[in-house]
C-alpha cells in the first residue's frame, strides 16, 4: 500500500477501532451461559446433603465460575480493542494490556487479501481472533483481530514482530502511519508490551507458580472428594482423634469431620491469594506459599483418612 504521506491535519493521535459487535455478542453469550451454569450448579450444591454428588456439583460450580470469568474478561478486552496511531508509536490496546510498536520499526503493511488465510492459535470465536499464527510470506504473527474474512486483515511487519489487525479503512491507516514515519521519530521508543492492574501480576507469566497453584487446587479437590464420598456411610456419632489432646479420643458428631474439607478450601483460598500477591514482589516466597498449599492438603488428607478408617 502506497498512499500519500502528506498529513492534512496536525499529527494528533488517531484511534482505529475494528468491528467488535459480533465478537462481543458471542463472548457475552458464552460468559452468560457459563454463569447460568454456575448459578444452577451452586443451587444444587448449596441445598443438597453431604455426598459425592454434592461434591461434583461444587466442582462444577467452581469450574463454570472460572470459565465465565475468563470469557467475561476476554469479552471486555475485545470491547476495548483499539489501534492508536500516535506521533512515534502504534499502540494496540487490548483490555489492560498495551502493545507499543515504534513507527520507525514498521517495515511494511500488507493487506490480508494478498495472503493465504492462516489458522490462529489462541482465543478464537466468531469475531474474536487473538493469538498467533505462522503466516506464509510474513512468518510468525501476533493476531489482535476481529476479522471474519482475510480481506479485513492488515499485516503490520516490523523489525521484531508481525501483527495482524482488523482495519476497515486500510488506506487511511497506512496514510497516518506513513505520515509519521516520513517526519521521523521525536523520541526513541522500544517495542514492548505492558499491562496494568491485575493483568500486570507476574504470576500469569510464571509457569512454575501457575503449576504450584493448580497442584494445590487438585489436591484440595481430592481431599474434599474423599470426605464427601465417605461422609454418608459414617455413623451419627464418631470417635475424633483430632485435634490431638494428649492422646485423648473425643466422641462427637460426624459433622465435625466436614471441618477438614472446609479447612482445606480455606487454606487453598488464603494461600493462593497471598501467594499471587507476594509473588509480585518476591517470586521465591510467592511460589513457596503456593506450594505450601499442597503440603498442607496432604496433611489434611492423611488426617481425614486416619479419622475415617478408625470409625
Amino acid at each position: 500500500m502506497h498512499p500519500g504521506t502528506r498529513s492534512r491535519r496536525p499529527l494528533a493521535p488517531v484511534a482505529f477501532r475494528p468491528p467488535r459487535a459480533l465478537g462481543v455478542i458471542t463472548g457475552g453469550f458464552l460468559a452468560g451461559w457459563a454463569f447460568a451454569g454456575f448459578a444452577f450448579a451452586l443451587s444444587l450444591a448449596a441445598g443438597s446433603a453431604v455426598e459425592f454428588k454434592t461434591f461434583v456439583a461444587w466442582v462444577a460450580a467452581v469450574v463454570l465460575l472460572c470459565i465465565g470469568g475468563l470469557f467475561a474478561s476476554w469479552t471486555y478486552c475485545l470491547a476495548t480493542l483499539t489501534y492508536v496511531v500516535e506521533r512515534d508509536t502504534l499502540t494496540i490496546r487490548w483490555g489492560m494490556r498495551r502493545i507499543v510498536i515504534p513507527i520507525d520499526t514498521i517495515l511494511r503493511m500488507v493487506p490480508g487479501r494478498t495472503l493465504d488465510e492462516a489458522k490462529v492459535s489462541g482465543i478464537n470465536w466468531w469475531g474474536c481472533h487473538v493469538g498467533s499464527a505462522d503466516v506464509k510470506r510474513i512468518g510468525y504473527t501476533l493476531f489482535y483481530s476481529t476479522h471474519s474474512s482475510p480481506d479485513e486483515l492488515l499485516y503490520v511487519h516490523t523489525t521484531q514482530e508481525s501483527y495482524a489487525l482488523t482495519v476497515v479503512d486500510q488506506a487511511a491507516f497506512a496514510e497516518e502511519v506513513q505520515a509519521r514515519a516520513a517526519m521521523g521519530a521525536v523520541m526513541e521508543h522500544v517495542q514492548h508490551s505492558t499491562a496494568t492492574g491485575v493483568a500486570a501480576f507476574p504470576f500469569w507469566r510464571d509457569r512454575v507458580a501457575i503449576g504450584a497453584a493448580l497442584a494445590g487446587a487438585i489436591i484440595t479437590a481430592v481431599l474434599c472428594g474423599y470426605v464427601y464420598s465417605r461422609y454418608p456411610g459414617l455413623p451419627a456419632v464418631v470417635k475424633l482423634n483430632f485435634p490431638a489432646l494428649g492422646g485423648v479420643t473425643r466422641v462427637g458428631d460426624k459433622t465435625e469431620l466436614l471441618r477438614l474439607a472446609y479447612l482445606g478450601a480455606g487454606v487453598l483460598a488464603l494461600n493462593t491469594t497471598l501467594g499471587i500477591l507476594v509473588h509480585a514482589r518476591e517470586r521465591a516466597a510467592g511460589i513457596w506459599l503456593l506450594a505450601s498449599t499442597s503440603m498442607l492438603q496432604l496433611v489434611l488428607i492423611a488426617a481425614a483418612f486416619a479419622a475415617m478408617q478408625r470409625v
